[in-house]
Parts: C-alpha cells; structure tokens; sequence
C-alpha cells in the first residue's frame, strides 16, 4: 500500500523530529490506527486533520516543511468542491465520477481535452 502525498510528508516529518505516531495522534485527537488510515488514504483528510497536524508542527518544522505539508494535504484530500459551479458543470462532473468509479475510462476524445487545458498533467 502507497502512502498518500499527506502521509508522505507527515511520516517524513515525524521521522525528522523523532515524534512517535501514537503522540501524533493523541494530539489530533485520533487513535494511531486512524493516523495510519490518514496516511494510506484509507480514511478522508478532513479539514481539521491537516490543519491540526500543522498546529502540531508549528514552531518545530521549517516554513518550508509547513508549506510541503499544507500542499500534501490539498493534494491527499478526495472532496473537491463543486458547489461553485453552474448545474450543468455540476452534472458533467457528477457523471465523469461516476463512470471512473463504475471502472470506466475517460474517451479518448476527453483525455485530448484535459491535456489541451492541463498541459503535462498526466505525468502526474
């Protein structure tokens, strides 16, 4: 099992600092198996899982690490809003998220699109 970009980075940090998981996760306020779920993207990063984890680093990792770790969550995290576009977009997205669950892939035609608006982005 992979290690989410979240999970990474918290594991590297802890590591770094010789900060156990379970004294992590007393200070989130969740077990160390929740943690580790976190981490492995088997449980949802919740908003005040990331910014907990950031309190708990502040004042001992670098900005630098403080900002890997602020984008290792936004990019570990599986809720992307929606609520900001119109129906129609809210329907398109609902639908391709459907049928990449269903196991379906996206056409051709679709993975042109994404890559004439998203330039490299599926070397990523």
């Amino acid at each position: 099992m992979k290690l989410t970009p979240f999970g990474e980075t918290v594991r590297t940090l802890r590591m770094r600092y010789d900060v156990s998981m379970k004294s992590m996760a007393q200070a989130l306020g969740i077990s160390s198996s929740y943690l580790s779920g976190i981490e492995y993207g088997e449980k949802t990063l919740a908003d005040k899982y990331a910014d907990a984890a950031h309190a708990f680093f502040e004042g001992t990792a670098s900005p630098e690490e403080l900002q890997r770790l602020k984008h290792a969550a936004a990019q570990s995290k599986e809720v992307v809003s929606v609520s900001a576009l119109e129906p129609d977009a809210r329907r398109l997205v609902a639908a391709f998220a459907r049928r990449l669950q269903a196991g379906g892939q996206p056409s051709k035609e679709m993975n042109d699109w994404l890559e004439s608006k998203f330039p490299g982005s599926e070397d990523k």
